[in-house]
């Protein structure tokens, strides 16, 4: 597979997929319910075709086919076709995806440099400020830090931390005092600006 690939990351609304990546190899990538697309979505919101995803001379438009319920692209309606960057956030009815264009920082090393905080799901790798954050973070870190990455500008409750970090078993013994001190050791490992304090209720990772 190129390196140049762009991919899309599952943030959420597709069931035991949520952090997956789907590399965009083919030159139109198709979503929707029928199994004849190349991304399919299990939801009800969700047309037969509902969007696609067209790349020409390495630069990737989203198009809306006529959906039902329409697509939106960072939160706004898609209308004809729109250019997609780097961190771009699409919504097909409870399916949310983040596009990740890696020709972006292998073009323009200015702009890697530049990138405020990127985590890779499948690497367990962190980069902070174009650097590969060394060493790596603790398991429970990463899932955290990685949770709270998926939604990022969201504010996340400190149970919803707590299922996403601990398994099961572990979760009941957990308060938030331990969500605290595990948030604290992440922030000293990152920077303290990256994740906000919501008080009374939990965490928001900033990426603006």
């Amino acid at each position: 597979m190129p390196d140049d690939v762009a991919k899309l990351l599952i943030k959420g609304g597709v069931p035991g997929q949520v952090g997956q990546e789907i590399p965009l190899t083919q030159d139109v990538t198709t979503l929707g319910r029928a199994p004849t697309c190349q991304v399919v979505l299990g939801s009800d919101f969700a047309s037969r075709r509902h969007a696609q995803i067209i790349r020409r001379d390495q630069v990737y438009w989203l198009k809306d086919l006529g959906s039902k319920n329409g697509t939106l692209l960072n939160n706004q309606p898609v209308m004809g076709e729109l250019v997609l960057s780097d961190g771009a956030e699409i919504r097909i009815g409870e399916a949310t995806f983040r596009f990740i264009d890696l020709i972006v920082t292998q073009t323009y090393p200015g702009l890697a440099a530049a990138e405020q905080l990127r985590v890779e799901t499948s690497t367990r790798e962190v980069w902070v400020q174009g650097q590969k954050l060394t060493p790596r973070l603790s398991l429970k870190q990463f899932n955290l830090l990685n949770y709270l990455y998926l939604r990022a500008g969201e504010a996340v409750s400190k149970d919803e931390i707590i299922t996403a970090v601990w398994s099961e078993a572990e979760a009941e013994a957990i308060y938030d005092y331990q969500v605290d001190k595990m948030v604290s050791r992440v922030r000293e490992r990152i920077g303290k600006e990256w994740i906000e304090t919501v008080w009374g209720y939990g965490y928001r990772l900033r990426l603006e």
